[in-house]
């Protein structure tokens, strides 16, 4: 009997299934086979072991965030933008839990595709501060923190580290994220 083909795009898509259905903390090379119906040594043609299965999902997990978190903000401007963007970050992070998780493992160096995948997400935020009327330099800044405050609280929310009733903390914390990090001049900007 021939042995089965996998492509790197097959391999990327059934371990976010798994990563997604089982977890992203408890992936393993022979769940991934298992899901592709081949054995594990036929992943090693694609990555380099548990480590490097682990960095697909995430570059493609941060990538799938980043199109969701984009798409939201597309036919909104300002603060509408923003609430569109957070709004689909946490969906994105309670619909696809192993996904999330995986956005918060480590890149490599500052140059690899998920420090990339990284610094795009960040670039669709830093797109709408400069928008409202933030410079560069505090465009930069302000998409670093909400991003950072956003995903600290759904990291919170995706371990149960916080009660898992907080719409009303979130919307707090998106409120005074844009209060804190637009003057008020800028506030008019949604």
């Amino acid at each position: 009997m021939p042995k089965k083909r996998v492509t790197l795009d097959a391999l990327t898509a059934a371990a976010i299934v798994v990563a997604d259905r089982e977890g992203f903390e408890t992936i393993t090379l022979n769940g991934v086979a298992a899901e592709l119906d081949v054995s594990a040594s036929t992943l090693y043609s694609h990555t380099e072991g548990l480590d490097g299965l682990k960095t697909l999902v995430a570059v493609a997990g941060t990538r799938n965030l980043t199109e969701a978190v984009r798409n939201s903000a597309v036919g909104t401007s300002g603060l509408n933008a923003l609430t569109a963007m957070a709004t689909a970050y946490r969906t994105f992070a309670l619909d696809h839990p192993g996904q999330f998780a995986s956005t918060l493992l480590r890149p490599r160096s500052d140059l690899d595709e998920l420090a990339t995948a990284n610094a795009t997400l960040i670039d669709v935020f830093v797109l709408v501060y400069r928008v409202i009327g933030l410079t560069d330099h505090d465009a930069r800044l302000a998409a670093r923190a909400m991003r950072s405050a956003i995903h600290g609280f759904l990291a919170l929310q995706h371990t149960r580290a916080s009660p898992s009733d907080n719409d009303a903390e979130y919307r707090y914390l998106l409120d005074a994220l844009q209060r804190g990090l637009l003057s008020p001049a800028n506030e008019s900007g949604g």
